[in-house]
C-alpha cells in the first residue's frame, strides 16, 4: 500500500522523517554549497506561494531551462505544488523543439538558469507573462529573480499562514505533474503526461528494491533532471533522506567521484564507455610489467563470467590492478545503475569483475521510466532485469513488449488518437521487440519502431535527417547511424548514374571517381550541407561524421527493399568495418 499518492505528501513525510544539513550539495565558484533537508523544503514552500502570487493557475504550465542543481528540483516541486505543471526542457533544446513546446504546452511561465539559455532565448522571451532566472541579471520587463520569488512567497505566508498546507493539500494523485517532451516516429515532439500516481508508484518500487541508508550512502547526481530517469530516480533519493552532489559538468564527474567518494549513482551507458575506454587509454600509456599486467586484467574483466569461480589470477588482478580502477571512481560504490539505453555486454561484465555493483534496467519516459531492472540478488547480463514491482511486462504474438501498471502515462498532449494506439486496454505498447527468459529476466531483441537511442540515452530519428540529406544532388541515399552509438553518424551513397553532370557542374572533369569525391572541394561541400541540416537538430540528433561508399546499393543485392527502400540491418552489417572506422578514429 502507497505511504503517499502526490509529490507533496511525499515531501511532507520526507521532512518529517529526516534533518540532513548536506541534503542538496552544489558548486559554485570550485567550492561546495548544501542545503540542509529544512531550507530545502522551504525553498519549495516559498517557490509555489510565489509562483501562485504571480498568478499560477491550476493546470498552467512552466517551463524549466536549466543545468541541474538543487534549485531545479526546487522549482519541479514548487510549480507542482502550486498546481502548475511543470514542462522539462534540455539545456541544448534546439529553438525550433522549444518553440514547439512553448506553443504546444501554452508555456506562460519559466525558469532559466543560466547567460547562455537566456541569450538563447532572444525575441522569444516576449511570449512570456513571467521569466524565473537564477543568476542572470537584465531589465527584461517580465523577468523576475529566483531570490525575489523566495520573497513573495514568504510574503505570501505572512499575510496566510496557512495557505502552504491548502495548496499542499490540495492535489489528488490522478493529477498531471509534469509533461515532457519526447521525439516522436515523424520527428516532431510528443508530450507525455504523467501523474502524481505515476511517479509516486516508481519511487516506492524502487525502495522495495535498492536499499539506501541516509547517514551513511551519498549520490552523485551527472544525468540531466529534464531526463525522466534522472529525475525520477532523484525523487527515489530525496525519499531515503540520502545527500545529493550535483555535478557542473560531466567532464568534471571523475574528479567529483574521487573527492566526494559516493556510493550510488545513476548513469547512460556513454558514460561507462567513457571510463572504461580512460582506463583503457591509461594502460596503453603505461610501460613494461605494468601494462601487461593491465592489459590481461582487462581482457580477464570482459570476459570473465561474474558467477563463476574466483581463482588465483582473479585475487592476483584485484589486488594489483582492480583495487586501483575502483580508486579512480572513489573506492566505495555500493551501487550503480544504467539505464537510458543498451550497454555492451562486455562494458557489464568489466564493471561487476572489478567490483562495482551495477544494475542495467529499461524503461520509456511513456512509463516514468522503468519496466524492469536488474538489481541486488538478482542480476543478469544481456538482460535488463526483471519487470519493475508492481509493473505486468508480456511479450504478445509478433514479439513486442508490452508494459501495465501504475507508472504508464496518463497519455500524449492533444493527441488523443495516439494515445488510443499506444495504451490499449491499459497496456502500453513499448515499440520493443523482447523475450523473457526462464527465469523471468527480460532481453530486448530490437526494435519495431524506427527510431533509434544513442548510448547517451538519447532519441534520434533518422529519416527526416536522411530525407535532408539527398537533398544534396551529390548524394543518391543516406543511412543514419545512431542505435547504441556515442554520436550520430552516416553512410553516404554518392548519384553515380549522374557522375558525369556532377563533375561537369563543378568544372573538374578530369578526376577520377575515388578522386573527384575525395576531393577537398566535394568533401567541404557535403561537409557544409551537414553544418546546415545540423543547425536544425538538437544537440544529440547532430551528425558528426560520414563515410562516402562509392558502391551503388540494388535490390538484387539484398540492399533495398521492393519499393527502393535501404534495408538498414543488411546494408549495416555490409559496411560494419566503415561504421566503426568512424567510432574508433
Amino acid at each position: 500500500m502507497n505511504t503517499y499518492k502526490t509529490l507533496p505528501e511525499l515531501l511532507s513525510k520526507v521532512v518529517r522523517d529526516f534533518n540532513n544539513p548536506k541534503a542538496f550539495n552544489y558548486l559554485k565558484d570550485g567550492e561546495w554549497h548544501s542545503l540542509s533537508t529544512t531550507k530545502f523544503v522551504d525553498h519549495v514552500r516559498k517557490i509555489s506561494l510565489g509562483l501562485k502570487d504571480l498568478g499560477l493557475k491550476k493546470g498552467e504550465g512552466v517551463g524549466i531551462i536549466s543545468d541541474s542543481s538543487p534549485f531545479w528540483t526546487i522549482m519541479d516541486l514548487g510549480i507542482i505544488i502550486s498546481g502548475g505543471v511543470t514542462i522539462p526542457m534540455f539545456a541544448n533544446v534546439s529553438t525550433e523543439n522549444m518553440l514547439f513546446q512553448i506553443k504546444d504546452s501554452n508555456l506562460k511561465y519559466l525558469f532559466i538558469a543560466s547567460d547562455d539559455q537566456w541569450e538563447q532565448l532572444g525575441e522569444n522571451k516576449k511570449k512570456f507573462k513571467n521569466i524565473i532566472t537564477l543568476n542572470i541579471h537584465d531589465d527584461f520587463k517580465g523577468a523576475i529573480t529566483y531570490e525575489e520569488l523566495l520573497g513573495r512567497g514568504e510574503a505570501a505566508s505572512l499575510k496566510d499562514p496557512a495557505s502552504y498546507a491548502r495548496l499542499r493539500d490540495s492535489h489528488t494523485e490522478d493529477e498531471i505533474a509534469t509533461i515532457i517532451y519526447t521525439s516522436g516516429s515523424t520527428g516532431q515532439p510528443k508530450g507525455v503526461e504523467l501523474t502524481h500516481k505515476n511517479l509516486c508508484s516508481q519511487i516506492e518500487a524502487c525502495q522495495k528494491i535498492f536499499s539506501l541508508d541516509s547517514s551513511r550512502d551519498k549520490v552523485v547526481s551527472c544525468l540531466p533532471l529534464a531526463h525522466i530517469f534522472e529525475r525520477m530516480v532523484s525523487y527515489f533519493f530525496i525519499s531515503t533522506g540520502t545527500s545529493i552532489y550535483y555535478a557542473d559538468d560531466v567532464k568534471n564527474v571523475g574528479n567529483i567521484l574521487r573527492e566526494i567518494k559516493p556510493t550510488t549513482m545513476t548513469l547512460v551507458p556513454r558514460l561507462l564507455e567513457k571510463v572504461h575506454a580512460k582506463i583503457f587509454d591509461n594502460i596503453k600509456e603505461s610501460k613494461g610489467i605494468k601494462k601487461t599486467l593491465g592489459l590481461l586484467a582487462m581482457k580477464r574483466a570482459m570476459k570473465k563470467d561474474p558467477s563463476s569461480e574466483t581463482t588465483f589470477i582473479d585475487k592476483l588482478y584485484n589486488r594489483l590492478v582492480y583495487k586501483k580502477f575502483l580508486m579512480a571512481l572513489g573506492g566505495n560504490f555500493k551501487l550503480m545503475v544504467c539505464g537510458g539505453a543498451a550497454l555492451s555486454d562486455d562494458i557489464y561484465r568489466f564493471f561487476l569483475n572489478i567490483g562495482v555493483n551495477l544494475y542495467q534496467g529499461y524503461g520509456l519516459t511513456e512509463s516514468s521510466p522503468v519496466i524492469a531492472t536488474n538489481y541486488p540478488g538478482h542480476n543478469k547480463i544481456g538482460t535488463v532485469g526483471k519487470p519493475f514491482p508492481e509493473v505486468q511486462v508480456k511479450i504478445i504474438a509478433d514479439g513486442e513488449i508490452l508494459a501495465k501498471g501504475d507508472n504508464i502515462m496518463k497519455g500524449y498532449h492533444h493527441l488523443p488518437e495516439l494515445t488510443k494506439k499506444t495504451i490499449v486496454r491499459g497496456w502500453l505498447h513499448t515499440g520493443d521487440f523482447g523475450k523473457i527468459d526462464e527465469e523471468g529476466y527480460l532481453r530486448i531483441v530490437g526494435r519495431k519502431k524506427e527510431m533509434f537511442k544513442t548510448s547517451t540515452g538519447k532519441y534520434v530519428v533518422p529519416v527526416p535527417l536522411e530525407q535532408k540529406l539527398t537533398q544534396l544532388d551529390l548524394i543518391d541515399m543516406a543511412l543514419v547511424i545512431a542505435d547504441g552509438r556515442k554520436f550520430v553518424s552516416c553512410l553516404l551513397f554518392p548519384d553515380l548514374e549522374n557522375l558525369e553532370q556532377l563533375k561537369s557542374r563543378r568544372k573538374i572533369e578530369d578526376m577520377s571517381t575515388p578522386e573527384f569525391f575525395q576531393s577537398e572541394k566535394i568533401q567541404k561541400e557535403i561537409t557544409d550541407h551537414i553544418q546546415k541540416i545540423n543547425l536544425q537538430h538538437d544537440h544529440w540528433e547532430q551528425i558528426q561524421k560520414f563515410k562516402l561508399i562509392l558502391d551503388s546499393l540494388s535490390i538484387e543485392t539484398g540492399d533495398l527493399t521492393p519499393k527502393m527502400n535501404i534495408r538498414r540491418k543488411t546494408v549495416e552489417d555490409k559496411y560494419l568495418t566503415e561504421i566503426d572506422e568512424m567510432y574508433n578514429d
